[in-house]
């Protein structure tokens, strides 16, 4: 199920880059506007992924407290439950609650 969302994750952001990229060359009124169209079409992306992320990880939680009867101890436990490597840096995770956030 997650490597489902992750691979579906890339897809959306190769098709969101190509569009940018595509979008971007038609307007040529300066030689800075394709190049800022990307990088806040590159923005734009990277944001739908942290979200996707953050969305997979809490049915990733779901999932491992009905298959345990418990939440997590940690995100390392959650890990090896679901095979996916985390950055840990990037979430601030609840062990009692279950409830995982995102670090800005």
């Amino acid at each position: 199920m997650v490597q489902k969302a992750l691979s579906a994750k890339r897809a959306s952001v190769i098709v969101l880059t190509i569009l940018s990229i595509v979008l971007g060359c038609e307007s040529r009124n300066s030689l800075e506007q394709p190049g800022d169209t990307l990088i806040k079409s590159y923005k734009n992306t990277q944001q739908f992924g942290d979200k996707t992320s953050l969305q997979n990880l809490q049915e990733s939680i779901k999932a491992f407290s009905v298959a345990h009867g418990r939440y997590p101890n940690n995100l390392k436990e959650l890990e090896e439950f679901t095979g996916v490597t985390l950055d840990s840096s990037k979430y601030e995770y609840d062990p009692l609650t279950g409830k995982i956030i995102q670090r800005e």
